[in-house]
């Protein structure tokens, strides 16, 4: 292992523009990389998990620098982070993914690392995973030859694993505007602070009252990839809530989740702690619906 070292030689590409990446992407295939902010990719290029012959750097395209807000909310995949939460502090009502974005890391990382990158790495510990998919998340993908719309819940396949094909590229995320009266939550176990999670969870609800009348339960690095707890979301959804409900519906996750042992933490405290991060973000976002 040399982490300081780019070991293997490759071809560096600046992009100039969406076209230029495509047609590296469909002449080269899985000899080449992407390169966002490189938080992910240049460190496994450093360990020697990934050898690509071809770096296609797309930092520079304005294509993938969207941030529109509207009855879409729309997200281009190479903005950095720092401007998305930027962006979702001044929407409102987005505050499971602007939290889940502040503890990805510090400002230096903030600064460099992107949303797509986060995505496309395929990490079932992908801290805008879970918020994402609570709102019901598309990401749009393009090649040379075709362009394809995603639920992000369907995107990720495995440990490093995406339905991306070798020539295709995100171009961006995309989810409804959030409504009056729905809020969402996100909470995270790690052993530092804006260290890789060992356990993260996302809610997001609608609030009529004392009844929830929409709810999105999703959970990271519990499974091989991230997903939702569709038993925990079908038992709070339509429930009118009172001061127990949460702790009620916490150890429903269970049924949902697949976590293993690993040297962040035990499989064992992973189901404990999912219960736990699940009644915390809820509470969070219930409070927040009151508004």
């Amino acid at each position: 292992m040399n982490t300081r070292v780019l070991v293997n030689d490759f071809e560096y590409v600046l992009a100039s523009s969406l076209a230029d990446v495509l047609e590296l992407l469909d002449t080269h295939g899985r000899d080449a990389a992407v390169l966002a902010g490189g938080t992910d990719l240049v460190i496994q290029m450093k360990m020697g998990r990934v050898a690509p012959k071809v770096v296609v750097d797309v930092s520079k395209l304005e294509e993938l620098k969207l941030l529109e807000a509207g009855a879409t909310i729309r997200i281009g995949a190479g903005r950095r982070y720092i401007d998305v939460l930027r962006f979702l502090r001044e929407q409102g009502r987005c505050d499971g993914l602007a939290e889940a974005i502040e503890g990805i890391g510090k400002i230096q990382v903030l600064t460099v690392g992107t949303v797509g990158g986060n995505l496309c790495n395929g990490s079932p510990a992908a801290d805008t995973a879970p918020p994402l998919i609570t709102y019901d998340a598309r990401v749009r993908v393009t090649s040379a030859h075709m362009e394809r719309v995603i639920p992000l819940g369907e995107f990720h396949t495995g440990p490093g694993a995406t339905v991306m094909a070798p020539d295709e590229i995100m171009v961006g995320v995309e989810f409804d505007a959030v409504p009056a009266g729905r809020a969402s939550a996100f909470k995270k176990l790690a052993r530092v602070a804006c260290d890789i999670s060992k356990v993260t969870c996302a809610v997001t609800l609608q609030r009529d009252g004392e009844t929830c009348t929409h709810c999105r339960v999703a959970l990271g690095a519990v499974a091989p990839v991230p997903l939702r707890a569709r038993a925990a979301e079908a038992a709070l959804e339509g429930r009118r809530i009172d001061e127990l409900t949460a702790d009620e519906c916490a150890a429903l996750v269970n049924e949902d989740i697949s976590p293993i042992d690993d040297i962040r933490c035990s499989e064992r405290y992973r189901r404990e702690a999912a219960g736990v991060l699940l009644k915390d973000a809820f509470d969070t976002a219930w409070e927040r619906a009151r508004c």
